[in-house]
C-alpha cells in the first residue's frame, strides 16, 4: 500500500502541473484579448468613425476628408478661457485692469505665487447668479500671476518690466492680447442716408453691415483720453501708450486700433470696429518689402 501510494504522488504532481500551465495559458489569452479590446475601444474613442470598405486602397482625398472629420469632432467644443499675464505686483495689476472693466472672479495660489482670475462684464457681487445655460468659458478672462520677490530678484532701486515687444520684432511667440472696445464708443446712426454712405473713406463716417451709417463723433482717441483721465483721478497714474490709434482695413471691416502697456509692460491692443465697406479689400499677402510692420 505504501509503495502504491508513493508511486501515485509523482503522477498527481505531473497532472497538477499540466492543469496549472493550461490555466495560466488560458488566463494569458484572456488578458491579451482584454487588452486588445481596450486598445480597440481607445482607438475608436479618439478617432473618427471610418465606414467599412471592401477595398484595401484609400485615396488621398479620402484620407484628407477623414482627417478633417476627425479634427472637427475633437475640437468642436473648444473655447478660449483666459490669457495669463505675469506681474510683479498683483494688487497694482488688478487696479490697472479694473479701468478696463475687469473685476476679481477668484483668487488662488499657483505654487509659490499669488494668482487671480479677472473677469470682464457682469457683476462681482456673489449674490448675482450666472445663467445656467451660459458657459463661463466664453467670457473675457485674464489670469494674473505674481512673481515672488525672491524669483523676480530685482536689483536695488530698479523695477523690472516686461520686454517691450514693439521694439523686439524678431521675438516669436505670444505678442499681445486684444480687447474689443467697440461697445464702449457710442456712434449715432442715421439709417438710409446715402450721403453718409458715400463718405465711407472719410475719417468720421462709416457704414455698418445692415446698411446703416454711423458718424464716429466719439472715436478711439477720445475714449482713451477719457480712460487716461479716469486713471489719473482714481490712481494718480497716467496710461502708457505704445501705439497711438490708427485705422486699418481688414477684409471689408474698418477698425481703429491702438496699443497700451499694462502695469508691467505687457502689450494690450484696443480695437474699435468702425464700420464695413461695400466691397472686400485684398488681403495684401504680396512679397514683403523688408520694412517693419505694425503689431
Amino acid at each position: 500500500m505504501n509503495s502504491s501510494f508513493l508511486s501515485f504522488i509523482p503522477l498527481a504532481a505531473a497532472l497538477l502541473a499540466t492543469v496549472t500551465v493550461r490555466a495560466f495559458q488560458s488566463s494569458s489569452l484572456l488578458s491579451n484579448k482584454s487588452a486588445q479590446i481596450h486598445r480597440r475601444r481607445f482607438h475608436q474613442l479618439h478617432s473618427s468613425p471610418i465606414p467599412p470598405t471592401t477595398s484595401t486602397t484609400t485615396t488621398t482625398s479620402a484620407n484628407t476628408n477623414s482627417l478633417k472629420a476627425s479634427s472637427s469632432s475633437i475640437s468642436t467644443a473648444i473655447q478660449s478661457h483666459h490669457v495669463a499675464v505675469k506681474t510683479r505686483n498683483i494688487e497694482n495689476a488688478i487696479k490697472f485692469y479694473s479701468l478696463l472693466g475687469f473685476h476679481v472672479e477668484t483668487k488662488f495660489v499657483a505654487g509659490p505665487a499669488r494668482a487671480a482670475w479677472l473677469l470682464h462684464g457682469g457683476s462681482s457681487n456673489s449674490d448675482e447668479e450666472d445663467d445656467e445655460n451660459e458657459s463661463p468659458s466664453i467670457k473675457s478672462r485674464i489670469e494674473l500671476i505674481e512673481v515672488p520677490d525672491y524669483i523676480l530678484n530685482e536689483p536695488e532701486g530698479k523695477i523690472k518690466r516686461a520686454l517691450d515687444l514693439t521694439k523686439r520684432e524678431e521675438l516669436l511667440g505670444l505678442n499681445h492680447f486684444c480687447l474689443d472696445v467697440t461697445r464702449c464708443i457710442p456712434k449715432p446712426t442715421n439709417t438710409g442716408d446715402e450721403s453718409l454712405i458715400s463718405n465711407i473713406d472719410a475719417d468720421t463716417t462709416t457704414v455698418s453691415e445692415d446698411g446703416s451709417s454711423s458718424c464716429s463723433l466719439y472715436n478711439l482717441q477720445e475714449w482713451m483720453d477719457d480712460l487716461n483721465a479716469l486713471s489719473i483721478s482714481t490712481f494718480g497714474k497716467s496710461l502708457r501708450v505704445a501705439l497711438q490709434p490708427t485705422k486699418r482695413i481688414i477684409g471689408r471691416d474698418v477698425y481703429e486700433m491702438a496699443f497700451i502697456y499694462d502695469a508691467d509692460g505687457t502689450l494690450v491692443e484696443l480695437l474699435n470696429w468702425s464700420g464695413r465697406l461695400e466691397q472686400e479689400v485684398g488681403d495684401g499677402w504680396s512679397p514683403w518689402n523688408g520694412e517693419g510692420f505694425v503689431l
